[in-house]
């Protein structure tokens, strides 16, 4: 047996690992006769009631194990996380290519994965699957997943990811939805690149696969002040952000009354850069590419709403500060205003200028600790000071310049708190401090 399985890490007390007699650092080979060869395929296998592991001892010994997960219990380990499988494509955006050297070491990992695509919705270019993935894709039934496409003609693909040879992407599309595994397509629109007449034939073919491929994000290209992309490419300007929602208002009408839904969704960038009100909730239908800010600032506001409606008043007047992004900082400041107004309190609301990156890029979630520093330095603070979630790595809550919420805290003087990931959370934060 030539398969090394994957690697207890943990072991739950009273879980149905410990009772089966699991340890950490042995090695679970299969399940059900079934090779195990990441997380993702352990989940999968454990779906019975009852599971036979082969499991590797801690001295070499291979042993079955009968587990009883009848009561609808997890098996509870925790195993080694798998080896992301990195890009092999040279797209002309990449943004990894833009980033400036001080950045936090994970950031320049190219990772092009199609189980951190179902996991935890990063975008793919699906060039890197052969029939193998293909069918594992199926067989586990890894859906949904999210597809960079970016142009549907093999010759500008194959152009703008830097490849040397055209990849089948319509036929891998067509294999998988065909499986009814669920697809979400992502579209970096370059001027003069990939726009106009090419953007309509990637929408229009890209519907031809609905409703397996579900959903078309358009998003503009991001330009920071490093690297070769900024040689290459146009920025994104206000008058070609209103040239481009003109051009897909009508695809997006055809697509709601043909199938009740928009379809293809411009990121909310478009919009705010070209000074047009933000489409309804119900434009956006299950928000399914919020992630990738399509959508996302009228969610917020939306929620925001909701919770300053039905939220009592804190016991003690708030005093502090809130950072964000350019792009959202007028909303933002919108929403505490009406907030202060109904609760007496004094939140202040400060925009950060990009100058880690560059002043092109206006988004809250790519500002750097010093910009954060930048933009607060002088002012007065009050007691606390919030920082955008998104900004924050999710697994160790670092900046992009590897700052920490405590290096923050230190610099500032002040208790810096991430706002959390939903509304919700954030306004249980702000009350949590008004006690």
């Amino acid at each position: 047996m030539s398969h090394q399985g994957i690697k207890i890490l943990e072991v739950e007390k009273g879980s149905a690992a410990e009772k089966a007699g699991l340890i950490p650092g042995e090695r679970v080979l299969e399940a059900d006769g079934h090779e195990i060869t990441d997380e993702l395929a352990l989940r999968f296998y454990l779906a019975d009631e009852t599971v036979d592991l082969l499991v590797r001892r801690a001295d070499g010994r291979h042993e079955h194990l009968n587990v009883d997960l009848s009561e609808g219990e997890t098996l509870g380990i925790r195993v080694e996380e798998f080896k992301t499988r990195t890009c092999n494509n040279a797209c002309l955006f990449c943004f990894v290519d833009q980033l400036p050297a001080r950045v936090r070491p994970t950031l320049r990992i190219k990772d092009d994965d199609y189980r951190l695509s179902f996991l935890h919705g990063n975008y793919i270019t699906l060039t890197n699957l052969n029939a193998k993935d293909i069918a594992r894709i199926i067989e586990l039934r890894l859906s949904p997943l999210y597809v960079s496409v970016h142009a549907i003609e093999p010759d500008l693909r194959t152009r703008i990811l830097g490849r040397k040879k055209k990849d089948d992407l319509t036929g891998k599309i067509a294999r998988l939805t065909d499986h009814r595994i669920r697809l979400h397509a992502q579209i970096v629109v370059m001027p003069g690149i990939n726009d106009g007449k090419h953007l309509e034939k990637t929408v229009a073919d890209l519907h031809g696969f609905y409703p397996g491929l579900q959903s078309v994000a358009v998003v503009p290209v991001g330009l920071s002040d490093h690297g070769f992309p900024r040689k290459r490419l146009k920025p994104v300007t206000p008058a070609y952000c209103r040239k481009t929602v003109r051009l897909i208002a009508p695809w997006q009408e055809r697509f709601r009354k043909k199938n009740d839904e928009t379809f293809v969704y411009l990121a909310d960038e478009f919009y705010i850069q070209g000074g047009i009100p933000l489409p309804s909730s119900e434009h956006y239908d299950d928000f399914a590419q919020i992630e990738d800010g399509v959508g996302m600032v009228r969610a917020f506001l939306d929620a925001f709403e909701i919770q300053r409606k039905h939220r009592k008043k804190p016991c003690n007047a708030l005093r502090g500060t809130l950072v964000t992004g350019k792009l959202f900082y007028p909303f933002l400041r919108n929403c505490i205003d009406r907030f202060n107004r109904k609760f007496g309190s004094h939140l202040e609301v400060c925009s950060a200028k990009n100058t880690f990156l560059g002043k092109n890029i206006t988004v809250a979630g790519l500002l750097s600790g010093q910009d954060i520093q930048s933009a607060l330095r002088g002012k007065r603070l009050g007691n606390f000071v919030i920082i955008p979630q998104d900004a924050l790595s999710a697994t160790d809550e670092i900046l992009l310049d590897d700052l920490s919420l405590c290096d923050l805290s230190v610099s500032l003087g002040k208790p810096v708190y991430s706002s959390g990931r939903t509304v919700r959370e954030f306004f249980e934060l702000l009350f949590k401090l008004a006690k």
